[in-house]
């Protein structure tokens, strides 16, 4: 009896010594196989901008034709996303905008197609860019006892390139320009009252003006 048990376990002996001689060649396996859940690199498809350029002429500016100097500090900043291969989305909002007895905020949309890329991929190349935005203005002008905050509304058009500050660099350069066109959205309270004089905003004054960027941007 123990002799033929013997031979019946015997088989079950060989296949459980070639399970264990294979199994230091398993991690060696697993490393050589290729990873095909592994997600492909994903290039440079954010973008953060701070526009510079108009910091500085708008202290020009003003400084230029007003006898009291000031330092002015408007903020415009925008974030932008990759799309599609030539195309992205753009968010700007503008802070303390302005001069001091009309100071400006508001948001913008821009849609971004880059016409022109060369050698370069991703958020980079010569640009259009459909634009829609919004601008909060409050007036508080000396010579008009009433103060106002005006809501406007605006489209418009700008024609841009971005580009990278050295070979592969995350850091940006982004320059544009381009014509905006802007309408009053709300109606003024004091309309109709006793010295009240409309003084309409520098956008709503021209109608379409030049809209212009000189930014300093980090892609990643």
């Amino acid at each position: 009896m123990i002799r033929n048990s013997s031979r019946i376990f015997r088989p079950g002996w060989w296949l459980a010594a070639l399970l264990l001689s294979a199994v230091p060649a398993l991690p060696a396996l697993a490393q050589t196989a290729p990873d095909t859940t592994a997600p492909a690199r994903v290039g440079l498809r954010h973008a953060l901008r701070l526009d510079v350029g108009g910091i500085l002429l708008r202290n020009v500016a003003y400084n230029a034709l007003n006898t009291d100097t000031r330092l002015l500090l408007p903020v415009l900043v925008g974030y932008e996303q990759q799309l599609g291969r030539r195309s992205s989305g753009s968010v700007e909002v503008l802070l303390n905008g302005g001069q001091p007895t009309e100071r400006t905020s508001g948001v913008a949309l821009q849609g971004r197609y880059y016409l022109y890329q060369g050698r370069q991929t991703g958020l980079a190349g010569v640009y259009v860019a459909p634009t829609l935005g919004y601008r909060g203005v409050k007036q508080n002008a000396y010579y008009n006892a009433y103060n106002e905050n005006r809501k406007l509304g605006g489209a418009g058009v700008l024609l841009g390139a971005q580009l990278p500050l050295g070979h592969q660099s995350r850091f940006l350069l982004d320059v544009a320009g381009g014509i905006m066109t802007w309408r009053r959205l709300n109606k003024s309270p004091y309309a109709g009252t006793p010295g009240y004089y409309d003084t309409g905003t520098y956008y709503e004054e021209n109608g379409a003006v030049f809209d212009g960027r000189l930014s300093l941007g980090y892609r990643f």
